[in-house]
């Protein structure tokens, strides 16, 4: 039976690891998730440049938390506004919004372990007049899970196929995957460096915000002592599941060699890095994908792209061929989880299940 709040829409937020803003989608779900509307909304510019220097730095002070996390739940809430006022969305129609905060640490491993969230929910729910779920990232920890990635079961939902063993590939700051095993199992890893690492050479040495598609690093030549040394990194060597951040990958994770080196073959190494440690998570798969759908930034850079294929030798699918925006899909995973708990249907972390996220009423 079909519950009359399914026709309630959600409403998706997402500011990842790159930080360069907040996308949002509204979605539906009946017997298929369908998105809506989703647009893009950039964070001002020095609210984006204190976000890049609290993540750089690896320490807050109590003062730098909370002005943050009042900063970013503005602008949060403003550019929510302005998306539910260029759509003409009804408030009294959205069930939620499901908040991703913006991740300024992230500790899955430890004797405490945690991941600290900027974006207040408080005032989201009183400046949008809409009740808003978050703090999924702690709650997937004390399920026994790592805080990332959240989406493989969305993932399930959204693009399962009976008896097609399928890999979704996200490449964001951090690159991870889901594999569906066309059955009814899934699980989901980081994989390492997706964008970060390239658009932190760019922002730092050549006051550009990213690379576009490739142009640099295809002129560049492969620094393979660098990449060597990068690779051998601890985190590389666990295995999956498991989950990162820029607490590792970040200015300081860059040999300094690599830096003396020009801009092209800089860049050219740090793409060929998110090639490797993309493919080496995809090749350790117990059984091969017939086919790897790809979302995220990282689409646009076809240089990256191009070299993934190379490495696991197989032609990734956009998951626009599949009706859905690569740029929209986990803004809308975080519309689907807050849907997921407002109906206080538990989600599956590892073996375990659990309810994921915080209610906050609006008043």
């Amino acid at each position: 039976m079909r519950r009359s709040s399914d026709k309630k829409i959600f409403i998706g937020t997402m500011s990842g690891t790159s930080h360069d803003g907040i996308d949002i989608c509204s979605l539906k779900v009946t017997n298929q998730i369908s998105l809506l509307k989703f647009s893009s909304f950039k964070y001002p510019r020095q609210l984006r440049e204190d976000i890049s220097r609290a993540i750089q730095r690896q320490e807050l002070s109590l003062n730098m938390y909370f002005d943050l996390n009042k900063r970013i739940g503005y602008a949060f809430s403003k550019s929510i506004e302005k998306f539910l006022t260029q759509n003409k969305i009804n408030k009294k129609s959205i069930g939620a919004i499901g908040l991703s905060g913006q991740t300024l640490f992230h500790q899955p491993k430890g004797r405490y372990p945690f991941s600290i969230q900027a974006g207040d929910p408080q005032i989201i729910a009183k400046e949008c007049g809409v009740d808003v779920i978050g703090d999924f990232r702690n709650d997937h920890i004390k399920l026994g899970g790592e805080g990332a990635p959240l989406v493989p079961e969305f993932h399930q939902k959204l693009f399962a196929k009976k008896n097609v063993p399928l890999v979704i590939l996200n490449i964001g700051g951090i690159s991870n995957f889901t594999y569906l095993d066309g059955k009814n199992d899934f699980y989901g890893s980081d994989c390492g460096p997706g964008n970060a690492l390239m658009d932190i050479y760019c922002q730092n040495f050549l006051n550009r915000p990213f690379d576009r598609n490739g142009k640099h690093a295809k002129n560049g030549v492969i620094h393979f002592p660098s990449l060597n040394q990068m690779l051998s990194h601890p985190f590389f060597k666990r295995r999956h599941p498991k989950s990162t951040g820029k607490e590792i990958f970040n200015i300081r994770f860059i040999p300094k060699q690599l830096l003396k080196r020009s801009p092209q073959d800089a860049l050219a190494t740090l793409t060929e890095l998110t090639a490797v440690c993309i493919a080496k998570a995809l090749l350790s798969l117990k059984q091969s994908p017939q086919q790897v759908i790809v979302c995220g930034g990282g689409v646009r850079n076809n240089f990256l792209v191009h070299s993934i294929e190379r490495h696991i030798n197989m032609n990734l699918t956009l998951s626009n061929q599949y009706g859905v925006n690569p740029q929209a899909i986990e803004a809308m995973a975080f519309g689907w989880m807050a849907r997921q708990r407002m109906y206080k249907n538990p989600l599956i972390v590892k073996k375990n299940t659990g309810l994921l996220g915080t209610l906050t009423k609006a008043r």
